[in-house]
């Protein structure tokens, strides 16, 4: 059973509460079981743990053995000096205490020698010094003792006192910061003498030529691209009768207050069906041509050639060549986008109009193979009907963003009256990307699988397609650190592209061992659960399946997953118990449905039987609402507690941010209470009144922030004095919960700010609203059911 990082460090602090009593041996106990528990994190604290006690015990030898153990395991320089160090000090006590014995025993020295005193930056291991530096340890439990804060008001937190730093031989608040920032970096990009090689890329074996897998099974992208088909299509056509219903409202106000008559929509704007397919038909036809319009008024696309791509990656351009010729395809159209940002995705919807685009970015920072297996990806969707569809919706997608983005550049610039019209305007198209970007992430999501294992057929390399896909999600997310908010091409282009940023391990990337880093995606049982508003699955679950390639053609893949990663057969009773902790409040709506259901069908029955006692309620519609309403909010009510730990401002900063992003077992229920001090980033102006792209520049990198006012999203627009997106710049403490899903982010409670004043965000509030509303809603419509009934 996993053991989930609460329960680590529950055990840290029982075993530091027991080294502060002086129960020396239950400290032992302690620390010992949580050397075996396989954390990383953990492993460094407790093993430095264990070190102190068998000081204080002056069980010197063990100590010793403890150090180099320390020395052997791990390769960060902070707590290799930390241990050797130690040893150092260790040897002069013994020697000390050996020179004090042989004083004793002869009572007096015949030659007048004194021992060197030990450095003065040594203290005993028993010297009350050491103990109260245990009080600097950073954890995330509320009830830690706090560190000293600063009284100034434009301090965020006071340093500790550099001579307790130094003078502790177990100075967690100064270790665990240059152990974390020496393992993950304080720099999101991996430069020279900064990662460690042996956790980079082994650069694996490749078949010659590529190789056949067998024949894969087509029933889920079958299903899934109908659906998606289907579902745009019926949400497109409710927009359109929304906003007939909208403009004809208007204008009946208007013939209400104004001396002429004004007529409403004609009825063919009621009844779209065959408009709206007619019209989605021409779209489709021309959308190659509508993608190349909007691709050179925005993005400055340039002409690129075959031969120009065979510069930068022959086999790329042999690949496409090769592949299209076998199937007697025209060569597709190649656009370059003179951009850093690494870009790579397709359009059209048949082969011979086919366009792959791809970026100065990446081909810059790409290995020829890896461009090559990028490619062949694309290439394999093209035979496919899934192709065709994304292409369509992504340019509905890139309509919509291109307005919020376009309206955004130019609100910035005006004045308040201009620039709140084109900030409402703005956000409206915003709103709408989201809303028609839902119907979508299912078939893009399964083709992700399909794409993998068709391109690993035609390069024989899967090694090369796992280095590119991690890379290519990596240098996204490197641009969103770069430009301090996400690029409007890899949000708006989400749908389209191979992979999605990958920012929680990006800062992690080259300074942690890569199984490590794709341990969450890879070994968590529910990860498929958590991803169904991302428009990717998790990447570590592909790269096993690809790694899992390799092992299939007896190559050794880049990445030594564990076989047991692949999730075989269903989930435990466990994961089953987790899951609906998880998902409460949908659990409610569930058995709130099949309830009213059931009350429905009794009252169906009752009607044939001619039982008036019971026959009404299959006519009262109000009571299957009100079932409905009783199970999200009794649901929601129910997970509040255990969503939301109790969080103090007195709590010590977190530092085990990198091993909750790896930890295999978390998920977003899991809240850990997270406390981070960085600085605020996101899109300038009118292009943040929703809160949508908040960050804070940490010293683990970037933090994605979800801010929630009382009233949910909708308050981030309406108070917009009080949100986070007013801070950009500024230096932050940030109070909040750290949740791991298919992307990790912090849940924030309080920002405060360097003059002391705090922001205060209201997502439990919120969501005891929202359960409030609807199970009030649903007594009252219960009552006016049964009061109508009788």
């Amino acid at each position: 059973m996993t053991t989930s990082a609460i329960d680590l460090e529950k055990v840290f602090k029982a075993g530091v509460a027991a080294y502060r009593e002086g129960d020396y041996e239950q400290a032992i106990a302690l620390l010992n079981r949580l050397t075996r528990l396989g954390s990383r994190t953990y492993w460094l604290k407790a093993s430095m743990g264990l070190v102190q006690v068998y000081t204080a015990q002056q069980r010197w030898a063990d100590a010793r053995a403890q150090c180099q153990e320390i020395l052997q395991k791990t390769s960060m320089p902070a707590p290799q000096t930390w241990a050797e160090t130690t040893l150092l000090s260790i040897d002069r006590q013994v020697a000390e205490a050996t020179a004090a014995a042989s004083d004793s025993a002869t009572n007096k020295d015949q030659s007048g020698f004194r021992p060197i005193e030990p450095d003065s930056q040594v203290i005993r291991p028993n010297s009350q010094a050491i103990k109260r530096s245990i009080s600097h340890f950073r954890t995330v439990d509320p009830l830690s003792e706090p560190r000293s804060v600063s009284k100034e008001p434009n301090a965020l937190a006071a340093p500790d006192e550099i001579s307790e730093l130094q003078v502790s031989m177990f100075h967690y608040t100064y270790l665990n910061d240059e152990a974390e920032r020496t393992a993950i970096g304080t720099k999101s990009t991996t430069e020279p003498g900064t990662a460690n090689e042996s956790y980079l890329w082994t650069y694996g074996d490749r078949l010659p030529r590529g190789r056949s897998l067998g024949r894969a099974r087509q029933g889920a992208i079958r299903i899934a691209q109908l659906g998606s088909a289907i579902a745009i299509y019926f949400l497109l056509r409710l927009l359109i009768h929304r906003l007939v219903a909208l403009v004809n409202s208007c204008l009946a106000f208007l013939d209400r207050i104004l001396p002429f008559w004004i007529h409403a929509l004609p009825g063919v704007f009621r009844d779209v069906t065959w408009p709206l397919l007619i019209v989605l038909l021409a779209i489709t036809i021309a959308s190659p041509w509508l993608w190349d319009l909007i691709l050179r008024l925005f993005a400055d696309r340039q002409k690129f050639s075959i031969s120009q791509l065979r510069a930068h990656s022959p086999e790329s351009a042999s690949v496409i060549s090769r592949y299209c010729r076998g199937r007697r395809w025209s060569l597709p159209t190649l656009w370059t986008l003179p951009t850093d940002i690494p870009l790579l995705f397709s359009y059209g919807w048949l082969p011979r109009n086919a366009r792959l685009i791809v970026s100065k970015g990446l081909l810059s920072e790409l290995r020829e193979d890896e461009i090559a297996a990028l490619c062949a990806y694309e290439l394999s969707h093209w035979s496919s009907w899934h192709w065709p569809l994304l292409s369509i919706h992504g340019l509905f997608l890139q309509i919509l963003h291109q307005t919020y983005w376009q309206l955004v550049l130019w609100g910035n610039m005006q004045k308040p009256p201009l620039k709140w019209t084109a900030g409402i305007a703005a956000n409206f198209s915003y709103g709408l990307f989201w809303l028609v970007r839902l119907p979508g992430l299912w078939v893009a999501r399964v083709r992700t699988y399909y794409g993998d294992r068709t391109a690993t057929e035609i390069t024989g390399n899967p090694n090369a397609l796992i280095r590119g896909l991690a890379k290519l999600s990596f240098g996204l997310a490197a641009s969103v650190e770069r430009q301090g908010y996400t690029p409007n091409w890899v949000e708006s282009l989400g749908l389209l592209m191979p992979v999605q940023a990958d920012l929680a391990r990006q800062s992690l990337y080259g300074h942690w061992p890569l199984s490590e880093l794709f341990a969450w995606d890879s070994k968590n049982p529910l990860r498929n659960w958590m991803d169904f508003l991302d428009s990717h699955p998790p990447l570590g679950d592909r790269l096993c399946a690809i790694a899992a390639y390799a092992k299939h053609w007896k190559l050794t893949p880049e990445i030594a997953f564990a076989t047991s990663s692949r999730i075989k057969g269903g989930l435990s009773k466990q994961n089953w118990q987790r899951l609906l902790r998880q998902g409460t409040p949908y659990l409610g709506l569930v058995i709130g449905a099949t309830i009213g259901t059931a009350l429905w069908g009794i009252g169906a029955i009752a009607s044939l039987v001619e039982w008036p006692v019971f026959d009404w309620m299959h006519r009262d519609i109000g009571l299957f609402q009100c079932c409905l309403l009783l199970g999200v909010g009794i649901g929601s009510l129910l997970r509040i507690n255990c969503f939301f730990p109790d969080l103090s401002l007195s709590m010590s900063l977190s530092d085990a941010l990198p091993e909750w992003v790896c930890h295999p077992g978390l998920l977003p229920v899991d809240g850990l209470p997270t406390k981070l001090t960085g600085t605020i980033l996101g899109r300038p102006g009118i292009a943040n009144w929703l809160g949508q792209d908040l960050y804070l520049r940490s010293p683990f990198g970037l933090v994605k922030l979800h801010f929630f006012s009382i009233t949910g999203p909708l308050g981030n627009l309406l108070n917009r004095s009080k949100t986070p997106r007013m801070l950009q710049g500024e230096s932050v403490q940030v109070l909040g919960w750290f949740r791991r899903g298919a992307q990790p982010w912090l849940d924030v409670d309080k920002i405060r700010l360097g003059n002391g004043r705090l922001l205060t965000a209201g997502h439990p509030l919120y969501s005891l609203m929202i359960a409030a509303v609807a199970t009030g809603l649903g007594l009252w419509l219960l009552l006016k059911s049964t009061g109508h009934t009788g």
